[in-house]
């Protein structure tokens, strides 16, 4: 079965440790949304380049500009 995030999703990249230990992905959707997501696939934050704001996976802003790296320590 199709899923549709995987036809939205036009990159998915993997976020590594310093050791390139995957730590989670990062997938870029068609409409320019990044997803971060930890390595059980739990989405741990959004970035919207329209809005220029990065929300946590409750939706709350937690910053102006694409600030998803800094969720990846947040929720380790």
């Amino acid at each position: 079965m199709i899923k549709l995030m995987d036809i939205l999703t036009e990159r998915r990249d993997y976020v590594r440790d310093r050791r390139g230990v995957p730590l989670g992905t990062l997938e870029i959707l068609s409409t320019g949304m990044h997803i971060l997501r930890d390595r059980q696939g739990r989405k741990l934050g959004i970035y919207n380049p329209k809005t220029d704001k990065t929300f946590d996976h409750t939706g709350t802003i937690v910053g102006r500009g694409n600030v998803l790296s800094s969720l990846i320590t947040i929720y380790k």
